[in-house]
């Protein structure tokens, strides 16, 4: 006698379940390869998330499903959001983004300061910002944690550093931390262009 065929109910179980099962292994994979490449082993991302290895090993091989707010912790702790490990995209070892991409606005950076087009898409433990449009009168001073490196692309600029004005042209740069007080501005009508990098605070060793 042959086996009844299953229903479309227990068909639409088995796909749920193979995709919550492909999502499993994707997440460990991304979790994996950012552990890889931060160089950090099982145990010192267990100490420094407060898990227990044998569960982020399970968790790297798809057998175990974090907590949301165990999740945040691994992706702080890797540089990157909880949204980004759990894309199903692949994740690559780079970041690229090419001349035509469309810029972006951050929205926690004063429109006065000009256009800002970030050139790190993905989450790490730098952003970098290519500006542009920058004011010929100073706008606030701006304080943040991290470091910065600023290069001057094209034109010329003037950076305040905590009241000491440095004026900078194309092939300038200035590296300082970014709890000092800075602000920036263009001089003269060309325009000027700037790639500024910041580096997370809690991503220096140390």
């Amino acid at each position: 006698m042959a086996s009844p065929l299953p229903s479309t109910e227990s068909l639409s179980e088995l796909q749920e379940m193979s995709e919550l099962r492909d999502l499993d292994l994707a997440l460990g994979r991304q979790i994996r390869e950012r552990r890889v490449r931060a160089g950090l082993s099982l145990k010192e991302l267990a100490a420094k998330t407060d898990l227990s290895p044998s569960f982020l090993s399970q968790l790297e091989r798809g057998l175990a499903r974090p907590r949301i707010t165990s999740l945040h912790r691994v992706a702080r702790m890797l540089g990157t959001t909880a949204q980004a490990l759990l894309s199903l995209e692949e994740t690559k070892p780079y970041s690229l983004v090419r001349r035509g991409d469309p810029r972006d606005v951050d929205h926690d950076i004063d429109k006065a300061s000009g256009i800002a087009r970030s050139l790190v898409r993905d989450a790490r433990s730098l952003t970098a910002l290519e500006f542009r449009g920058l004011p010929k009168s100073f706008g606030p001073y701006y304080e943040h944690p991290g470091e910065e490196l600023l290069v001057v692309i094209e034109g010329v600029i003037e950076k305040d550093i905590d009241g000491e004005i440095i004026e900078m042209r194309a092939g300038d740069c200035v590296c300082y931390d970014g709890r000092v007080p800075h602000r920036s501005r263009r001089v003269g009508d060309e325009e000027a262009v700037t790639l500024l990098v910041t580096v997370r605070e809690d991503s220096r060793g140390g």
